[in-house]
């Protein structure tokens, strides 16, 4: 018997991975600022392009993808959380306080999950409504967002030299 994926399984173990890659990649970027006497302070706001949002901005929105798309999708009420960070302390404490969110969705609210591919998911983004349906918005919206903000706060690393290659992202 096939056993078929909701959208509990194509959501939360994925952010709950990226989160993780997400922190593997800040340790390198850490240790890569203090073996070359770059100041820690300095690496939240390294960016990728000048009219691109920081480093800070990246694992903020990854965040707030991860946590959102649940309260969306599954209809939870979970901790809001304010995109105040402003240094690696700041960020390690976002995406541990993410992945405890995961974690609880996971234990208490996976069955929140079931039977809402057809639901109606309401996002407003610069002051435009759109409408998905659970599955379209998972498809469509959360997963390509969270992975690109992922993505974008690695290449941010990895372009002002922190060593780090592709393992590091798929396995970090």
């Amino acid at each position: 018997m096939a056993s078929s994926l909701t959208l509990f399984d194509v959501t939360v173990p994925l952010f709950r991975k990226g989160m993780k890659t997400l922190k593997h990649i800040l340790e390198k970027g850490e240790a890569y600022a203090k073996e070359n006497g770059i100041s820690t302070n300095d690496v939240v706001n390294w960016k990728l392009a000048e009219d691109m949002k920081p480093l800070t901005f990246q694992i903020q929105t990854a965040s707030n993808t991860a946590k959102n798309t649940c309260v969306r999708v599954a209809k939870l009420e979970l901790a809001v959380l304010d995109d105040n960070e402003e240094t690696l302390e700041d960020l390690y404490k976002r995406i541990d306080t993410t992945l405890a969110l995961l974690d609880e969705v996971e234990a208490k609210h996976k069955a929140a999950f079931e039977g809402k591919e057809d639901s109606e998911v309401v996002l407003v983004t610069r002051g435009t409504e759109r409408k998905f349906t659970g599955q379209s918005y998972v498809q469509t919206f959360a997963i390509p967002n969270f992975y690109f903000h992922v993505t974008t706060a690695y290449n941010i690393l990895r372009n002002h030299g922190v060593p780090i290659g592709k393992l590091d992202y798929l396995l970090g």
